[in-house]
């Protein structure tokens, strides 16, 4: 009798001790096994019921457990393994696994290259899809002697599978490439059919001002096969650009990058019940004053956030001594709660960020102005880029919205 009560008094310890864990999927042949292992640690204490559990059989017990586990997983894992070193060509999809490497374009997380050996047969057929402009869209203006980068989001539409050799490679238009040709991928890497990728070409902007400019580009196989989009192959990437002394950033709203505290936004968005930042363009706004306005860049940090920040970035410009800076910006009429700091910052390639000019901007009725001399600043015959934040003071609600007129560089 006294043993069928320490067997019960046993069992209730267990019971309010040993919290139920949740329960984790895993493969049927470990869950088994761990089954297994447990009992066959359990079953030298089935037999001393007789007597109190210690401190020391407990410990004993989970250390017998936990190693029949270990070891058991560990012999699982290699098992996978000697199964994908002797299967080493895998399918992969355009869904994210370990086979792949990812970045982001704007706010979205994209499969780039594939890392496992692959290798191609005589038969397969090249052929890429056009997706995206990336950077510098068709129309830009670009002033004399910028260096750029142009960089187009494709996708391999062929059944071949790309790798190191491929390569970017001019092919007709306007001569403005740094190079004939730019490698696609790092060596190790790979594009498997059905998979995307941005690919970039270095280019430079000659001193012809007002002139137009088009160049195309296509891709080169590592056989050497010159090809393009489309079922013919003959689609070709391009890049079409205007040379000019001065750049009206709102004419060029199409190359903004734009951003809030939470990272990429699209410029253009005018939602601000999103709860993201807004930047879009205005070309006909009513500014502070009630009066008409000339074409507008309108940014508003997100509503509801306390000093939450919207921003847009453009360049790279590259301008000659004796140039200047200019916009003025005011908050929209009957917005008495319109109370930001507006800040202008630049950056020199290869550096980080400076801020040159901050203002407090709120509904008083009048409109501020930046007029600077990069002169003074020492901003010339260098590539620089630039952005603009809005930040609330407080708490940003729909009234924080910001209008930057007349905006230029000459």
């Amino acid at each position: 009798m006294s043993k069928m009560i320490i067997l019960i008094c046993f069992m209730l310890l267990l019971t309010g001790c040993v919290t139920t864990p949740e329960k984790v999927s895993i493969d049927s042949t470990i869950e088994a096994a761990v089954s297994s292992a447990v009992g066959t640690a359990m079953a030298p204490y089935e037999s001393r019921y007789d007597r109190f559990i210690t401190k020391e059989d407990l410990d004993s017990f989970q250390n017998e457990q936990y190693a029949q586990i270990k070891n058991l997983i560990i012999d699982q894992m290699e098992l996978y393994k000697s199964e994908v070193f002797e299967n080493p060509i895998m399918t992969v999809t355009p869904e994210k696994s370990e086979s792949s490497v990812y970045e982001y374009v704007g706010s979205t997380l994209v499969p780039t290259s594939t890392v496992q050996k692959y290798k191609n047969d005589a038969t397969c057929v090249d052929r890429f899809t056009y997706v995206s402009d990336m950077t510098i869209p068709d129309g830009m203006i670009i002033t004399p002697y910028t260096n750029f980068t142009k960089s187009w989001y494709i996708t391999n539409s062929g059944d071949c599978t790309w790798n190191s050799n491929y390569k970017l490679v001019y092919n007709s238009g306007a001569e403005v490439g740094k190079a004939k040709s730019f490698p696609i991928l790092e060596p190790g890497h790979f594009i498997q059919p059905g998979e995307s990728l941005i690919v970039s070409a270095d280019l430079a902007a000659p001193n012809n001002l007002n002139n137009t400019f088009t160049t195309y580009w296509a891709l080169e196989s590592d056989r050497g096969e010159i090809f393009g989009a489309g079922d013919a192959k003959n689609v070709f990437l391009s890049s079409s650009f205007t040379i000019s002394d001065s750049f009206n950033v709102a004419q060029n709203f199409n190359s903004l990058v734009c951003s809030d505290d939470e990272g990429y936004i699209t410029c253009g968005a005018s939602n601000q019940s999103s709860g993201r930042g807004v930047v879009y363009y205005d070309d006909t706004p009513t500014l502070e004053s009630g009066r008409s306005g000339n074409p507008a860049i309108v940014a508003g940090p997100p509503v509801g956030k306390e000093n939450s920040t919207v921003r847009f970035e453009f360049g790279p410009l590259r301008f000659p001594r004796r140039s200047w800076f200019y916009t003025n910006f005011c908050c929209r009429p009957m917005t008495p709660h319109c109370d930001v700091m507006v800040r202008l910052y630049t950056k020199e390639r290869g550096y980080d960020w400076v801020l040159r000019e901050e203002m407090r901007e709120w509904n008083d009725g009048f409109m501020n102005e930046w007029k600077l001399n990069w002169d003074d600043l020492g901003i010339f015959d260098q590539e620089y880029f630039f952005a603009i934040e809005v930040t609330s003071n407080g708490g940003a609600t729909e009234e924080d919205l910001i209008m930057f007129s007349n905006f230029r560089i000459y």
